[in-house]
């Protein structure tokens, strides 16, 4: 019996459609990248989630008196800071971030950035390779592309900075790109 009650929900779960996956919003957007190298910068209202090879994260809670909370954990800590009541910084190692709900301002530098976020915002994303050729990852903000399932369908992290929209399939401005270098 409870093999066939597991069996029902995880058939329900799949059959949820995009758009409810998304949560309640239906302007928000997604973000997905993969394996980056350089600095993405996320001015965003709704979730993220990722992980940090090696570098940096300072979080700014734009909404410190709503219920939610950025969390930050790694493999190995250098240093972590308390910048103000509603900033923090982070170096280390094998880095986990999340923020779910809530509004941040997130500045991640390093390599091996990958994450994922679902909301409304802005977000700038500048690949910086060491040598002429470096690969810099993959980014999309296609609904329901996933980079690190479907890089091609995503899009080479420029070495130049972009910067982009989040916000719903459909939208005027949705997929367009800005240089800002």
């Amino acid at each position: 019996m409870r093999k066939l009650i597991l069996l029902v929900c995880l058939t329900a779960l799949a059959a949820t459609p995009a758009w409810a996956a998304r949560g309640t919003d239906p302007e928000a957007g997604s973000l997905s990248i993969e394996r980056g190298k350089g600095t993405v910068t996320l001015d965003v209202r709704g979730n993220v989630l990722g992980r940090l090879t090696n570098g940096t994260i300072t979080v700014t809670d734009k909404t410190p008196t709503d219920a939610y909370v950025a969390t930050v954990t790694g493999r190995k800590v250098l240093v972590q800071r308390r910048v103000s009541p509603t900033k923090i910084f982070v170096r280390g190692l094998g880095l986990r971030f999340r923020m779910l709900g809530g509004s941040y301002r997130i500045v991640i530098r390093g390599q091996g950035i990958s994450l994922s976020a679902v909301g409304r915002g802005s977000v700038s994303i500048d690949g910086e390779p060491k040598f002429l050729g470096d690969d810099l990852g993959l980014y999309s903000v296609e609904s329901d592309v996933d980079c690190s399932l479907e890089p091609q369908n995503c899009t080479a992290v420029p070495d130049e900075p972009v910067r982009l929209k989040l916000e719903a399939p459909g939208t005027p401005s949705g997929q367009k790109a800005t240089n800002t270098g």
